[in-house]
């Protein structure tokens, strides 16, 4: 499998122990007329929760993915308070835009990888997290310990579980990246899961947070 270059580019390489992040927030499902994404827990919007897991981690890359209200999200991304300074999100955040995001969960995570690789040269990262944004409860170390049993453990796919039930963030190394932009409109990131069932590891957490 192919890994993910600037300019669309794919290389089989794996130079570096870094990890990019995906936070899938282009939905446009709401709540009592509150975009879900900007529903609060904590004080912080589940938006801005899941870019601050992330920032936890010690994750420098993280493409936040938006397509309904793409302006007003991104305002509320680079204008929100973090545990780091504006100038540091900045460099951090790459706002990537899914026009098709109608098309669900899969196409967000194709328009990052695709938006992340015209950027950045994919080869230097060892795999991508990925995290969506109705998983307000995750504690922020979750984030840290996933990124660090993957690293440690040179996994293909590492999964939070909790009861022996799997959920998110997601842990993937960037040999998936190929095979997952060539999936159909039909297919989805469960379809990548059921392909290479025997590669996934899981962590074991208490967080119920993941589910």
């Amino acid at each position: 499998m192919e890994l993910m270059r600037s300019q669309n580019t794919f290389i089989n390489e794996k130079n570096s122990l870094k990890l990019f992040a995906l936070v899938l927030a282009a939905g446009e499902s709401s709540r009592m007329g509150t975009p879900k994404q900007l529903l609060e827990y904590g004080g912080v919007s589940f938006l801005c929760r899941a870019i601050e897991g992330f920032v936890h981690a010690g994750i420098d890359d993280i493409v936040v993915v938006c397509g309904h209200e793409f302006d007003r999200m991104k305002e509320h991304v680079m204008n929100a308070s973090y545990s780091i300074s504006g100038e540091e999100i900045k460099n951090r955040v790459l706002i990537a835009r899914n026009p098709d995001y109608k098309k669900g969960q899969l196409s967000s995570i194709k328009a990052g990888l695709k938006a992340f690789g015209q950027k950045k040269a994919v080869d230097f990262y060892m795999g991508f997290m990925i995290q969506l944004i109705d998983r307000p409860l995750v504690r922020y170390e979750t984030f840290k310990n996933l990124k660090d049993r993957f690293i440690k453990n040179d996994c293909s796919i590492l999964l939070p579980s909790y009861n022996l039930k799997r959920g998110h963030p997601a842990c993937f190394s960037t040999e998936f990246a190929g095979e997952i932009l060539s999936l159909g409109d039909d297919d989805s990131l469960k379809t990548i899961l059921k392909r290479h069932e025997s590669r996934i590891k899981y962590l074991e957490t208490d967080d119920e947070g993941i589910l």
